[in-house]
């Protein structure tokens, strides 16, 4: 995942960078790393994001809502 994917992701479902990091389980500091793309996104931010992804719409948002509380 490239940091353009990785602010793609974000806005996909409407995100901060911020939230992003925290619902893909990586620190703000990272999760910022990753998006101006100095640090690559590590394999587990990559794959919290693609199952989230594989979920339907519902599920992912219900998910996500759920992982920013």
């Amino acid at each position: 995942m490239t940091a353009k994917e990785f602010k793609a992701w974000a806005n996909k479902y409407n995100l901060s960078i911020e939230e992003a990091g925290a619902v893909l389980g990586t620190s703000r500091a990272n999760a910022f790393k990753f998006a101006n793309g100095s640090r690559p996104v590590s394999k587990s931010v990559y794959y919290n994001a693609e199952a989230i992804d594989l979920l339907d719409n519902e599920k992912s948002i219900k998910l996500i809502q759920k992982r920013l509380v």
